[in-house]
């Protein structure tokens, strides 16, 4: 009896660790995932992107991330703001509206095991970049 019991509680630690292990988009963050996704969109090296806080969505409870970068031809610095919802990234320029309206372009991404791409479409479907980043450019493994 005290062996069926050990190899039970061994099972379902083992599930556990490999359930804590996972995540819904592999190895990435949604951190990383805004990151590259405003690289893309503003045609900058995603290691010039620092994030500067994160807030909880009231109605979502999604991170929003409140990121900036320095353009590096001209000094100036720009503050934007990112949130994940499902596959597609959502940002706005610091306090602008969010760019989800059907005018606006959607950012997709799709997680191949350490690289991400980025999909930017314009509303009429046609595309405006994909771009791919390993995340080793995005502050993960190497």
């Amino acid at each position: 009896m005290k062996m069926f019991k050990l190899i039970k509680t061994a099972m379902v630690s083992s599930a556990l660790v490999l359930l804590v292990g996972c995540s819904e988009y592999g190895d990435f963050t949604t951190e990383q995932i805004c990151k590259a996704s405003l690289a893309a969109i503003k045609g900058k090296s995603p290691t010039i992107m620092t994030t500067d806080k994160v807030v909880k969505e009231a109605e979502t409870e999604r991170d929003i991330f409140y990121m900036s970068y320095t353009r590096p031809d001209d000094g100036n610095k720009w503050h934007v703001r990112c949130k994940v919802d499902r596959k597609r990234a959502i940002w706005a320029q610091n306090d602008g509206r969010w760019r989800d309206q059907a005018q606006d372009p959607t950012i997709r991404f799709a997680i191949n095991d350490d690289e991400i791409e980025i999909q930017e479409t314009y509303p009429d479907g046609s595309a405006a970049r994909n771009v791919t980043f390993n995340i080793s450019m995005l502050g993960g493994r190497s």
